[in-house]
């Protein structure tokens, strides 16, 4: 009788725990130096809002990456730039170089952005896979009448 429940507490403290484990809650000055919205964006769970947030803090400070045609004209210039400026200019920009890391997840946070917004509720949740695609099941049959 003792040891079923103990089992029973630990059992309800580990899913306590798992559940506050989940719903990181981070410091404005956290999500201005960590890319925590490249995470935020792969799960189901997550709050629009909060991960808007997140992206808005990190590159807030930051150069913003530049499109593609942009890239191709100047890569070079851009290079040869860089080499001039030398080590200790590559040393006190380490921010900068850092962000150049995350050009393909800016891009990829833009297109799940503009994905998930027609999608998203006022508390910020967004609408599961199962009912984004009742709400295009409703439509389509109303778009054949």
């Amino acid at each position: 009788m003792m040891t079923k429940r103990m089992l029973m507490m630990v059992l309800l403290s580990l899913g306590a725990f798992s559940l506050m484990a989940q719903a990181k809650i981070y410091s404005d000055k956290y999500l201005s130096k960590h890319p925590v919205w490249i995470q935020m964006i792969d799960k189901e769970e997550t709050n629009y809002f909060e991960a808007v947030k997140a992206f808005d803090l990190y590159w807030k400070n930051r150069e913003l990456p530049v499109e593609e045609e942009e890239v191709l004209d100047s890569k070079f210039q851009k290079e040869r730039e860089e080499e001039e400026k030398g080590f200790f200019y590559r040393i006190f920009h380490r921010e900068e170089a850092e962000a150049k890391k995350y050009v393909f997840e800016y891009k990829k946070f833009k297109h799940w952005q503009r994905l998930v917004e027609p999608y998203v509720q006022e508390d910020g949740r967004i609408l599961t896979k199962a009912e984004q695609l009742k709400i295009f099941e409703a439509e389509k049959k109303r778009a054949k009448l």
